[in-house]
């Protein structure tokens, strides 16, 4: 009697675990953090000042806009009017051409604020639902809190303006069906389903296309664990694996060769512009990243010491083992993808780029913090703590933000819409403009085309001018009377030439082929300076001392 009163006990006790820590426990935690915080960000967008709003947003996002915009109003896949590019990652792309076919100015900013919203909710929801399955709703929420501190802040990973936030939102996705079915391994995961996340893998690839890299490895993990079905069996579930991405990406490329002349888009040809490169800074960075507030917090240093313990302690036959070796394809995928800028690029890399270790963390950390011996009262204490320390956090920022308390470096993107309505009252609209580094925020609210020098958003015959060394040509014939930079670069004074002359060179950015233009004082004729110590400087570009 006594041993059937025990274990009866010992039941009950699993239950009220299970039912307060586990799958069937209602905390939604992450989700009720992200709703607050899409809420906090939306809201910034709207009720701020126009030029306080555009700065809310990356410089590089302008691109995105622009040329969504262009498309939108039915003038082609442009960044200038005047020549086509292909330099994007086409799903965000896609996705943002609607907000710019109804909308504009600062409604059009809003929008993209809450399509970020929603998408940030909806990966709330993910992590919520990840966290149920692998019975640790409440240690998922204390994991995920880097990613939610980084959504809004720092690199805002969904409110920047750029692809990382679609990207996070469809690499979650294929992590909550990785871990639901038991890394791809349960019975049930069949043909239909082996269909649908190759679809979702292929999407993976178009919302940025590096990531390409983590997404064959998951083929290849896959298929390894697939190796105990029947042959048959095998060969189907590969061949529905494989058959979207192929399809999908070959249309993409082909697209590509026939309106663009080129497979691949620009902006990765223009970064790989030089050939080989030794760029271990890329290495640097991604173990530093991501910087918040100025600072770097070595998440990727983290991830490359905890994700591989948290696969080799994971229990097995359980969703914490799962969800760590997910961690494993996302940050072995990311350390691939720095390894390719490495060697093939000479250009810096931006916080979009390092967006694999936080998720990676989020997703192995459960598997080391369940060996802490917490009860579920413990831990609901404090993920409850950690939802409200970014609460507050993300709101302190938001505050710091309202009053104008911003980064300097900032300062060029926010002043990007006066100092293009101050220049287009100068000089009339018809005359374009060349630039390079910065010209995101910039070029967008011109009301003329802007002839990108560094060629991210520019076309494949400027790239073909800059390697053989003929973009004074490529100005020539978009009759280019402006040129423009927003830096302190003095530039190079002409000894020889005219007095008042200097040289600068274009594109800033890497060790690939270069350019020089010369440009006088006495054409100089708009400079506003910047907080961080920059200057938007706009000169008469004169044909006659650059040829």
């Amino acid at each position: 009697m006594r041993a059937h009163v025990i274990a009866r006990l010992w039941s009950r006790s699993r239950t009220v675990k299970h039912s307060e820590y586990g799958a069937r426990s209602r905390w939604y935690g992450v989700t009720y953090v992200v709703t607050a915080l899409a809420l906090v960000r939306v809201a910034l967008v709207a009720v701020l000042p126009y030029e306080r709003a555009v700065g809310l947003f990356d410089d590089d996002a302008y691109y995105y806009f622009g040329v969504a915009r262009f498309i939108a109003d039915g003038a082609g896949s442009t960044f200038n009017g005047l020549d086509n590019t292909n330099g994007y990652h086409p799903l965000w792309l896609g996705v943002l051409i609607p907000v710019f076919a109804v909308s504009s100015g600062q409604a059009a900013l809003v929008w993209v604020a809450v399509l970020s919203g929603v998408l940030f909710i909806a990966s709330g929801l993910l992590f919520d639902y990840v966290g149920r399955v692998v019975e640790r709703p409440l240690v998922i929420t204390v994991a995920a809190t880097p990613v939610l501190v980084l959504a809004a802040a720092g690199p805002a990973f969904w409110f920047s303006g750029m692809e990382t936030g679609l990207l996070l939102f469809l690499v979650l996705t294929v992590a909550a069906i990785f871990i639901r079915a038991d890394q791809l391994r349960a019975a049930w995961f069949g043909c239909n389903w082996a269909l649908g996340l190759g679809v979702l893998m292929a999407l993976v690839v178009l919302a940025r296309l590096d990531a390409i890299f983590p997404m064959v490895l998951l083929g290849v993990l896959a298929a390894f664990n697939w190796r105990s079905r029947r042959r048959r069996e095998l060969a189907q579930l590969i061949l529905a694996l494989v058959t979207p991405p192929a399809l999908i990406l070959t249309g993409y490329f082909t697209l590509n060769l026939l309106a663009f002349d080129t497979l691949m888009p620009v902006s990765g040809q223009a970064k790989a512009l030089g050939g080989a490169s030794r760029n271990f800074e890329v290495i640097l960075q991604f173990v530093a990243a991501p910087i918040l507030f100025g600072q770097p917090i070595w998440l990727g240093a983290i991830a490359l010491v905890v994700v591989p313990v948290a696969v080799a302690i994971a229990p097995a036959e359980r969703a914490l083992s799962a969800a760590a070796r997910f961690s494993l394809v996302i940050l072995l995928g990311s350390v691939v993808t720095v390894a390719y800028y490495a060697v093939t690029s000479s250009w810096r890399l931006w916080p979009w780029y390092f967006y694999g270790a936080p998720v990676a963390l989020a997703l192995a950390a459960p598997t080391l913090f369940d060996r802490i011996p917490w009860g579920p009262r413990l831990w609901r204490l404090v993920a409850v703590a950690t939802c409200g320390g970014t609460l507050m956090l993300v709101t302190a920022n938001a505050i710091r933000v309202g009053h104008g308390i911003e980064p300097a470096s900032r300062a060029f993107v926010e002043r990007g819409p006066e100092v293009a309505t101050r220049l287009d009252g100068l000089i009339p609209v018809d005359v374009p403009i060349a630039m390079g580094d910065r010209a995101g925020s910039f070029g967008y609210h011109l009301d003329r085309p802007m002839v990108h020098l560094e060629g991210l958003v520019n076309s494949r015959d400027y790239l073909e001018a800059l390697r053989t060394g003929h973009v004074t040509d490529f100005l020539a014939e978009r009759r280019v009377g402006l040129y423009a930079r927003a830096d302190a670069d003095p530039g190079q004074p002409l000894h020889a030439a005219v007095d008042g002359c200097r040289l600068f060179t274009e594109p800033e950015q890497g060790d690939g082929p270069k350019m020089s233009i010369v440009v006088c004082d006495a054409d100089l004729m708009l400079h506003v300076r910047l907080a961080d110590g920059t200057s938007y400087r706009v000169w008469h570009y004169r044909p006659a001392l650059n040829h």
